[in-house]
């Protein structure tokens, strides 16, 4: 039985029909081609393999992901540099003050006002008086307010007309211009002396501040009169007595 069977094993393997026991033999059907393994690619030792378009290789896996597609655009760039040159230029101008702005006095209008007050002692007017000293003039002395009788350290004339209707009053005296000593844009220093009855010089000092009506050289006016002197001499001059202390 043994042999009968290796007998139909090789056979079949012929490609015989034996026959069997069990009837004439069935053909099984030809197995199906065997299917040949993809080569895989050759790789170099130490080197990266290369992954297939569309595909991303994992180590031990390959992950397939969709193409992409990648654009690469520069946009031209223009540099400008602009360069600037500046240019300075010069102007000279020369102008002189116009009519009208004149705002500091000069060495002769002080003169032409110190001699015009002094005139107002020496030959009273009113012409003068009205040309010379502004509107709102005022005249303080404590050496006249000493031998007046006013309190001292107030004004003597406390205006124009005040002035005007006082010293209008008062005889002419000699009158003597030491010295114009200061001058400034709206204030002039003055020293003087005054002749009366014996002839002693009586001496004083003015400071004038002036005022200008109209911004013109003929403008200036005398707005505000100080003026101190030797009033004891003063006194005596006219007929008074002042006696020292301790005498």
């Amino acid at each position: 039985m043994k042999f009968f069977s290796t007998i139909l094993a090789l056979s079949a393997l012929g490609g015989i029909a034996v026959a069997t026991p069990f009837g004439p033999p069935n053909r099984p059907p030809p197995p199906p081609p065997p299917s040949r393994p993809t080569p895989e690619p050759k790789t170099t030792k130490g080197a990266t393999p290369t992954p297939t378009p569309g595909q991303s290789t994992t180590t031990g896996y390959p992950t397939t992901s969709a193409p992409h597609a990648y654009t690469t655009s520069s946009v031209p760039t223009t540099t400008t540099t602009t360069t600037t040159t500046y240019s300075h230029s010069t102007t000279s101008t020369t102008s002189s003050a116009p009519y009208g702005t004149v705002t500091c006095l000069t060495d002769d209008t002080a003169a032409y006002l110190v001699n015009g007050f002094a005139s107002l002692l020496t030959a009273y007017s009113n012409a003068t008086a009205e040309a010379i000293l502004a509107s709102d003039f005022s005249d303080t002395s404590d050496s006249i307010n000493w031998l007046a009788g006013y309190p001292l350290g107030g004004p003597t004339f406390p205006s124009k007309l005040a002035f005007e209707l006082g010293q209008g009053s008062q005889p002419a005296i000699g009158f003597q211009l030491y010295s114009i000593d200061a001058v400034t844009c709206k204030v002039i220093a003055f020293r003087w002396a005054a002749i009366l009855g014996s002839g002693s010089p009586v001496k004083g000092i003015n400071i004038i501040y002036a005022s200008n009506l109209n911004g013109t050289t003929e403008g200036w006016q005398i707005e505000t009169n100080y003026s101190e002197f030797n009033s004891g001499l003063w006194l005596e001059e006219i007929g008074g007595t002042c006696t020292p202390p301790g005498q």
